[in-house]
This record gives structure tokens, C-alpha cells and sequence, in this order.
């Protein structure tokens, strides 16, 4: 997404000056009724390198787009329900501590087992001497196997918990949560991969397979969970805000696509595109991105197929046409 100074006043010149003094102007802008047309000498196009495309139909696989987070799942591969690692200090200070105080109660349980099998013993001896009864031997066992179903109760507790907090070494599997709204789960294939891409300009998606969570939800916006697992390369960091793009089943419509980075915003947030109209001569036009799919932009309008666009150099048009910029 490209964001630009605060449009100026449009003025009709006839042209702009030149980059050295006495020299011909480069560009020359002309107003032509509502239509701002930018007119480049043959050199001055060639050294902008500019690309141009044509506003093309193609077959588009429906999709929603939704806010992700990054976190990371505490669970070992093939485990049970654990809990996911957000990028908050305070969510990651309260499981530390739960699994501090659950690895407590293990040590705990252990000590007991220790104390419970020394006593099984000095029992069984004292029997043995017919110095002590069969109770006494009966008890000391059933304390051993209350030490020993308290310990498997506080394994089983831990184990919910996942992986130690912060632990060093090992490979950090990175997942994406997304809260999806419970009136739109039957619109969206919850088998097939995601599109994800971050929120800087030019980001590019990657494909994100969908895994079993934590069955999580949100009475209160009424929503569901869903993850999606990143590829092993991926350098997210948990916490981070990311687009997903999680497509409809079965839903395929034609429509007008260009590339994304032919999209120009201004300071209002309209969208415009840059046309060739003649040669060595451009056209700022008017468009709305209805979603982006990919590295293309869908349009809900804007100008007709086959008009040819400017990708590559839009942004030197713009500031040529305003005067902004070197």
C-alpha cells in the first residue's frame, strides 16, 4: 500500500520545469475538462522504466478476508489440548507460572512416593519380625497408592499446560489464530490452506495449512477459532498482527483483476491507477479494490478490460502530475 503526501491543488500547466536549468521539460501536464493527462518525453519514460499491464478478466476463487495473530502452540506434534503463546508479557508470566505451580505438585507427589515406599518396607520388616501386623502393612501400601495416583493427576495437569515456557533450544512451530464469526463458519472451506501475508506494503502470502487448536471461542463476540500452521521458515514473531484470506467452497467468479501495486492511495483513501491513454501519455483513473487475492487487486470498478495500467512507476506519475517529490 503506498501513501503519499497531501494532494495539491491541481493546476493546469502546460509543463514542468526541467530537472536542470535550461534544459526541456521532462513531463508536460495538461488538464483536459475533469482528466489530468501526464505527457513524458521518450527519454524520460525509458529512464522511469515504467511497466505497463492490461486490466485482465480472469476466474477468481471466492475467499473472506480476516485479522490474524501469531502464536505458538505448547503442545507436542500429535498431543492433546494445550495452550497457544500470544505475544502479551502478562499472558506469558501467567503460564509460567501455572506451570511452575504444576511442576510443583509433581515434585511434590514424588517426594511422597519416596516417603510412602520406605514406609511399605519398615512395615513389611516389622511384619516379618512378627513384631508389627498385616494393618500396618495394608495402610502403608494404600498411602503408596494414594502418592502414586496423585502424581499421574499432576502429570496429566502439566501435561495440559505444553511445552516450559522460554525453554532453550528446539525448533518453534508458529501458527495463526483467527476469530471467525459463527454466522459465516458454513460460508468458508475450513480444509483448505490460507492465504497469509503480513501488514507492510508489498507484503507477499504464503500458504498456511489449517491444524487442530484448542477448541477456543468468544461468547461475547461470537466467534470461533481457527488455525492455520506457517511454513517452518517463516521468521513471525508471536503477537504479530497478519491478513488471512480463507477461501469460499466452490465459489469461483470472473472478474476485472490488476496487480495490487498498480493501486495508488491518497490522503483520503481513494484508489486510483494510472491509464495509458496514448502514447507516452497517462491518465489518472479512478478504481475500487472490492478484496485483494494474492498479488492482485479484484475491482469492483474501475476502467474496462484490456485498458492498459501502470505498475511499475505509478508512484513517479503521481508525483509528477502533483509536483511532489524531487
Amino acid at each position: 500500500m503506498k501513501t503519499f503526501a497531501p494532494l495539491a491543488l491541481l493546476f493546469a500547466v502546460s509543463s514542468l520545469h526541467a530537472a536542470d536549468s535550461g534544459g526541456a521539460a521532462p513531463a508536460a501536464v495538461t488538464k483536459e475538462g475533469d482528466l489530468v493527462v501526464v505527457t513524458l518525453k521518450a527519454d524520460a519514460e525509458e529512464k522511469l522504466r515504467l511497466k505497463v499491464v492490461p486490466v485482465e478478466k480472469k476466474l477468481v476463487p471466492g475467499s473472506r478476508l480476516f485479522s490474524g495473530e501469531v502464536v505458538y502452540p505448547l503442545a507436542g506434534e500429535g498431543s492433546g489440548v494445550a495452550p497457544v503463546l500470544g505475544g502479551t508479557l502478562d499472558e506469558v508470566l501467567r503460564l509460567a507460572d501455572l506451570q511452575a505451580a504444576a511442576d510443583g505438585r509433581i515434585l511434590q507427589a514424588k517426594v511422597q512416593i519416596d516417603a510412602a515406599k520406605i514406609a511399605v518396607e519398615r512395615a513389611q520388616k516389622v511384619l516379618n519380625a512378627e513384631a508389627g501386623s498385616v494393618r500396618s502393612v495394608d495402610e502403608a501400601k494404600t498411602a503408596l497408592s494414594l502418592a502414586e495416583g496423585t502424581l499421574a493427576t499432576a502429570k496429566a495437569q502439566r501435561d495440559i499446560l505444553g511445552a516450559p515456557v522460554g525453554k532453550p533450544g528446539g525448533s518453534k512451530r508458529a501458527w495463526v489464530r483467527v476469530a471467525i464469526y459463527s454466522g459465516e463458519i458454513n460460508l468458508l472451506d475450513a480444509r483448505a490452506p490460507a492465504s497469509v501475508r503480513t501488514l507492510g506494503a508489498g507484503a507477499k502470502s504464503v500458504s498456511a495449512d489449517p491444524v487442530a487448536g484448542p477448541p477456543t471461542a468468544n461468547a461475547l463476540t461470537s466467534t470461533v477459532d481457527w488455525y492455520y500452521q506457517l511454513p517452518a521458515d517463516s521468521t513471525l514473531r508471536a503477537g504479530e498482527r497478519v491478513a488471512v484470506e480463507i477461501s469460499t467452497p466452490g465459489s469461483q467468479e470472473e472478474q476485472a483483476v490488476i496487480p495490487f501495486n498498480a493501486v495508488l492511495y491518497d490522503i483520503h483513501g481513494g484508489q486510483w491507477v494510472y491509464a495509458q491513454t496514448a502514447e507516452h501519455s497517462y491518465t489518472r483513473k479512478r478504481v475500487q479494490v472490492a478484496r485483494v487475492a494474492g498479488a492482485e487487486a479484484v475491482l469492483a470498478s474501475g476502467p474496462p478490460i484490456g485498458t492498459k495500467i501502470v505498475t511499475d512507476g505509478s508512484a513517479e506519475l503521481f508525483g509528477t502530475e502533483f509536483m511532489t517529490g524531487k
